[in-house]
């Protein structure tokens, strides 16, 4: 069957000149057909054992791709087939760009992917070559012109093994260098260069890391004891038909980066057949395979997990600067196996997003690192507990370690956080929403295990809440401290006292007294309008799931925080006004401050919407809690502020200046409210 094959690829080659002097394709039909019997089946195997090598090459380098998603070992054997076929041809590997992009277009990760894992083989190819001829030049075996080449190859060995070992010692002032030369370009080309350098250097330590190292050195054992056999054998062929050929000369025309253009005329058939005619099978095989491959069923993960560019690139950015190295370590690993859709991230140190899974299903994952993680295992805690009490979303997942905490809640179809609704619907059917969570949160949870606040807890609360951020916000930021070097302040053209005017009401007596008639009970403690998300569309959902808990049917809540101290109902009251009366989502927004000496500028949204639920809000608090209630229920909205200070200086000192003015703005009110006058007078007062 194998002459009847070659026959048939012979008779189809016979009139094709090649393109070489004197030597027309059909003298390949005479090497192949023609021969002696005993030639003839020596250069079959010698076929033979060229094409297991090239079988057992593409294993390997699916053992590469394997690392990222199933190796489609079809696609990559014709790939493979189409880039050695081109070399064969010409000269200065040229056949490797073929390679690169055929792999590439069935590749999920894509052509970036194909070309870090072509490399990586090209590496290694080049490392394993340099060692053979190393150990050929000891010995001194093969005439002159392979010693050359073998010194060449060492060389190259020696080169990429102290270049290898560089990038290993000097690896933070490599990634520095490629920052900044991709930095020179626009976005996208910036993008380009991080992404493929990143997917070299990813590939090659997951490869190390995560391979099968009996697979990968079995593999290559086999792919270089055939293809030597084939070497040794090829020659012994060619020397049976009459020619002094030995298997150093072999090695010499394989390795010179030489073409059948540079072989000598009366080899050509012998080196064409025996090049050809290997790619030819393995082209066959991959045809059939390919055309029972289901890419379907495929496993999946991506180099990065981040589907948005923009995302993807600021992660690059991050890791060429080589901060946080576990932290990106951890995220990658927590990540690979889903895709992350959005960012919804917000103003604490705990991360949320929204992530597909292979198989299409969506759900939010949060997590944090080191301190913030045990802050968020108790947030998971918190969960767990109140499930009967109000709505909350449904953990399908969690994972508790040494260095961060993580868990994944359930994403129900049409769901949209209350801002985004209060701003696409009439006002009064936003408020019916606020009003029925205002409503859930105090019977279910404000009248549960409730006691009188203790004088130590509210010191302990003024102490860590107030002042201890206070004195950060003054010595941390640079702009904050020159803004409080004048008695007022003009922020967007309004004339606001500074904080050092507030000294009195900001004091800890003062505190005190405001929040002495509190009483502690459990509560949500970041009851926020973003925490707050609307089922604008009913789902079917499993009932069991919902077993032992509130199902939710208009709304839910989210993000509690358990580090409170001072567990006062009236504390969840005032973290609502920081929405409604600080206009915190806006303030979110800003992505420019502008400050020339007192002067604060800077684009900020104002929303009707916001004013007619802060009125309607001011009337169901005055409907339900006296004079004094009302004033703590502001003070804790200020608190607020100076806690949420601090983490936006850590994220960038400028803009959280936007966050310092929201708390001027606020503080004028509540010294208006408390005192029925506009100005407090920063003589009288004092200051810090």
């Amino acid at each position: 069957m194998m002459t009847a094959i070659t026959l048939k690829v012979c008779r189809r080659l016979g009139g094709i000149n090649l393109g070489m002097p004197n030597v027309p394709a059909r003298l390949l039909c005479a090497v192949v057909c023609r021969q002696p019997g005993a030639c003839r089946l020596t250069f079959i195997a010698a076929v033979l054992c060229m094409v297991i090598g090239h079988i057992f090459k593409v294993k390997r380098w699916g053992l590469f791709i394997s690392v990222y998603e199933e190796p489609l070992e079809a696609n990559l054997l014709n790939a493979m087939t189409l880039g050695h076929t081109a070399n064969a041809i010409f000269s200065f590997r040229f056949g490797d760009i073929i390679r690169i992009i055929w792999a590439g277009r069935k590749l999920k990760n894509g052509y970036s992917f194909s070309l870090a894992t072509v490399i990586v083989d090209l590496y290694i190819d080049v490392i394993t070559v340099g060692a053979m001829f190393f150990g050929l030049s000891a010995i001194r075996k093969g005439g002159e012109r392979l010693l050359q080449i073998a010194h060449f190859y060492m060389c190259a060995f020696l080169v990429i093994v102290l270049f290898t070992l560089l990038c290993i010692f000097f690896r933070k002032q490599l990634k520095k260098i490629i920052r900044i030369i991709a930095g020179i370009f626009n976005e996208k080309i910036e993008f380009r260069m991080l992404y493929v350098s990143y997917l070299c250097i990813a590939s090659l330590k997951d490869i190390i890391k995560n391979i099968n190292k009996v697979k990968f050195i079995g593999y290559s054992a086999c792919m270089w004891i055939c293809y030597v056999a084939s070497y040794v054998i090829f020659a012994e062929s060619v020397q049976r038909y009459g020619y002094y050929y030995s298997t150093s000369d072999v090695f010499t025309e394989l390795f010179s980066g030489s073409s059948l253009y540079n072989i000598a005329p009366g080899l050509v058939p012998f080196w064409g057949a025996y090049l050809l005619l290997p790619l030819a099978v393995c082209w066959g095989i991959s045809v059939i395979g390919d055309k029972y491959m289901n890419m379907a069923e495929h496993r999946y993960h991506a180099v990065l997990p981040q589907m948005n560019q923009t995302d993807r690139l600021a992660f690059l950015k991050t890791y060429y600067d080589d901060e946080n190295r576990e932290r990106i370590r951890i995220y990658l690993e927590m990540n690979k196996d889903v895709t992350i859709v959005e960012d919804h991230s917000s103003g604490s140190n705990a991360s949320t997003v929204l992530v597909m899974r292979p198989d299409g299903n969506l759900f939010y994952r949060k997590y944090a690192f080191d301190e913030e993680g045990h802050k968020l295992q108790e947030q998971i805690q918190w969960i767990e507990k109140h499930q009967a009490d109000i709505p909350l979303p449904i953990i399908i997942g969690k994972r508790n370690e040494s260095n961060y905490v993580m868990y994944d809640m359930r994403c129900y179809t049409g769901i949209i956080d209350l801002f985004r609704y209060i701003h696409m619907v009439p006002v009064n059917d936003s408020w019916l929403v606020l009003k029925k969570a205002l409503d859930d949160i105090g019977e279910g949870l404000h009248g549960k295990h409730v006691k009188a606040a203790d004088p130590d807890t509210i010191r302990k609360y003024v102490d860590g809440k107030v002042n201890k951020n206070i004195r950060f916000m003054l010595d941390q930021d640079k702009y904050i401290r020159s803004l409080e070097l004048y008695s007022k302040i003009y922020v967007n053209g309004i004339e606001l006292p500074t904080l050092h005017s507030y000294g009195e009401i900001l004091g800890r007596e003062h505190l005190e007294k405001i929040f002495e008639h509190d009483t502690y009970c459990d509560i949500h403690g970041d009851f926020t309008v973003e925490n707050i998300i609307c089922l604008s569309d009913s789902e079917e959902v499993n009932r069991d799931e919902y077993k032992g808990k509130i199902r939710p049917e208009t709304y839910y809540f989210i993000d509690p925080n358990t580090g409170n101290v001072h567990d006062s109902s009236l504390l969840d009251y005032g973290k609502l006004l920081q929405s409604l009366h600080g206009n915190y989502e806006f303030l979110m927004m800003v992505n420019s401050v502008k400050i020339e000496k007192d002067h604060v500028n800077f684009l900020i949204t104002r929303s009707e919407a916001y004013v007619q639920l802060y009125n309607k809000y001011k009337e169901y608090l005055r409907s339900r809690f006296d004079k004094n209630e009302m004033l703590s229920i502001y003070y804790h909205e200020v608190v607020h502020w100076i806690r949420l200070i601090p983490y936006k200086i850590r994220k960038d000192e400028k803009l959280a200046v936007a966050f310092y003015t929201g708390l001027l703005t606020v503080l004028k009110d509540v010294w208006r409210i408390e005192n029925e006058r506009e100005y407090p007078d920063r003589k009288k007062t004092g200051g810090f």
